[in-house]
């Protein structure tokens, strides 16, 4: 249920990403919109399987429309996708701006190169020794309760 809540969360977080990237950009196709929040907003590049979708959900709910130009798909807001980032604007950008120290945190940290290595061993079907396991477990717990102590006494 909690992590329904986050992946829900995010997702919300993610849409309005594209609408705020849409409402800089003006007309943009999915590559441009792609670039835009990989380099101007210093987040990430979405999977074309993330961002399609929430275009075309975007489109479904009138905030969003696209036209072809070409064999380019060019998306843009509509008035109502307009109203709805100017209204909410600076709420985004503070967001935008949590996720980016976020996401910075988390490199300084090695967390996405603890990721990778999870990975490749899941490719490779490398089964995690029990005790390394349970080493890992114990240090997972240790930086857990560092960060809920940064919670209970920011400095």
């Amino acid at each position: 249920m909690n992590l329904e809540l986050n992946v829900k969360g995010m997702r919300g977080i993610f849409r309005d990403i594209v609408l705020y990237t849409l409402y800089n950009l003006g007309e943009a196709h999915g590559y441009a919109i792609r670039g835009f929040i990989n380099k101007n907003l210093s987040i990430y590049t979405p999977s074309s399987g993330i961002l399609y979708p929430t275009l075309r959900e975007l489109e479904k709910e009138g905030l969003v429309e696209s036209k072809w130009i070409g064999r380019k798909r060019v998306y843009k807001l509509t008035e109502k996708g307009r109203l709805y980032v100017e209204n909410r604007k600076s709420e985004i950008e503070k967001t935008i701006d949590k996720v980016k120290k976020a996401i910075n945190t988390l490199t300084t940290i090695g967390f996405f190169e603890l990721m990778n290595i999870v990975k490749t061993l899941w490719e490779k079907d490398v089964e995690i020794p029990h005790h390394v396991v349970e080493e890992l477990k114990k240090k997972i717990s240790e930086i857990k309760s560092m960060l809920v102590r940064e919670i209970k006494s920011p400095k």
